[in-house]
């Protein structure tokens, strides 16, 4: 063991040898203390961060497990609601004359497409058979009247006798017998008097029938129009009552064009109410009409009220029996809402619709469905205009499910 050494000599002492050794120490304890921090670490903070990453791995699972929705607002509808019906066109006034009278066409005067005046002559028919029973019933006529003539003599004289009867039997130079005798022959006379004059005018009336069937074997027209079918020819044999058309004629300036309204449309049709009628022959023409009247009254099969409008004419361009589009510019009777057809769920439960409340959550609701359109529809009710809809709602949409709306 080394003896300490004086001061000044230069001899180090054992004390401060150990020195070194003491300082090592130092150095070997602050590589401990890293040591134990790197091991805290490792226990405490890696831990913890790797609970935070799967605590937002779990965040975002969940926020990924939240259907992602689009949201739609329910538009204004617009006040009027463009009606548009398939129709077809008819004469303001068209119907077919038939012959009144038998007989052989002797002669026409019009053909087709030809306008004509009303009570103008269409064409004339020969009836010998009708003439026949008119010289008959003139006949007949004149024997009546004869008959008339005959009764009536022996009414007056049967008259006469009773007056003079009448002036004997008081005197005692007749019997009461023949007077009562005279007296009932003046009233048998009498009636048969008026009984020729019943058969004169049996007679005279069936005369002025026939004449009447003669009159019409001049066929004229009901109503100015045009000849719109022409079914005679010369010498064709005609009778009446058989529904054998010789003309058919009408009237196509106005022109009339019916179509049927839903029921749940009638309510805003009116008589006055304006028109657009177009046929496809001409496209981009739309003629101007109006409603001229309605049945007031449903079809009990259709459920369609009949509505007639009526079209301005004067070039003819519209003929009977044109396939026709007619559009009518209907008044809302209500508010309405726009949505998107895909909006639109139809279940058992009706039509429906899925609010978004704003939680997020989801709530079915019951709307009244007025019209679709296609692309979109209109509801008249169950909707007030602010809500948020799902734009196209799934299978997996229910009640009280979250949803979380994107743009």
């Amino acid at each position: 063991m080394s003896a300490p050494v004086s001061a000044g000599t230069g001899i180090i002492p054992d004390t401060a040898r150990a020195l070194p050794v003491k300082r090592k120490r130092v150095i070997l304890g602050g590589t401990g203390g890293l040591a134990v921090l790197a091991l805290l670490f490792l226990v405490g903070y890696l831990p913890k961060r790797q609970q935070q990453a799967l605590l937002a791995a779990e965040s975002l699972k969940l926020k990924q497990a939240v259907p992602r929705v689009v949201l739609v607002t329910p538009r204004p509808g617009k006040g009027e609601r463009p009606l548009s019906l398939s129709a077809t066109l008819e004469g303001l006034e068209q119907t077919e004359i038939d012959a009144r009278a038998n007989g052989y066409v002797r002669r026409w005067l019009v053909d087709l497409g030809d306008s004509v005046k009303e009570g103008q002559l269409l064409a004339e028919l020969d009836t010998p058979e009708l003439d026949l029973e008119i010289e008959q019933a003139r006949a007949a006529l004149a024997q009546s009247e004869a008959s008339i003539f005959q009764t009536s003599a022996t009414r007056d004289y049967s008259l006469a006798n009773l007056k003079r009867y009448q002036e004997l039997a008081p005197q005692g130079l007749a019997s009461q017998q023949d007077l009562e005798q005279k007296q009932l022959q003046s009233k048998v006379d009498g009636a048969n008097v008026r009984v020729a004059e019943a058969a004169r005018n049996s007679q005279l009336a069936n005369l002025h029938r026939l004449e009447q069937l003669k009159a019409f074997a001049r066929v004229t027209a009901p109503f100015a129009g045009t000849i719109t079918e022409r079914a005679v020819q010369r010498g064709k044999l005609v009778a009446a009552g058989t529904g054998q058309h010789l003309f058919k004629v009408a009237t196509l300036d106005p022109i009339r064009v019916f179509v049927q309204v839903p029921q749940s449309l009638v309510a805003g049709v009116k008589q006055g109410l304006a028109a657009e009628v177009s046929v496809a022959e001409q496209r981009g023409k739309a003629y101007k009409g109006v409603v001229a009247r309605t049945a007031s009254a449903l079809d009990a099969a259709s459920r369609t009220m009949s509505v007639e409008v009526q079209v301005a004419n004067p070039d003819h361009r519209l003929l009977p029996g044109m396939y026709a589009e007619v559009l009518l510019k209907l008044e809302a009777s209500q508010r309405l809402f726009v949505l998107p057809a895909s909006a639109i769920a139809t279940t058992k439960e009706g039509v429906r619709v899925a609010l978004v409340e704003p939680g997020g959550r989801v709530r079915w609701t019951k709307v009244r469905l007025e019209r679709d359109n296609g692309a979109d529809v209109e509801i008249s009710e169950g909707l007030s205009g602010s809500e948020q809809i799902i734009a196209s709602p799934g299978p997996g949409i229910v009640d009280g499910l979250v949803v979380q709306a994107v743009k």
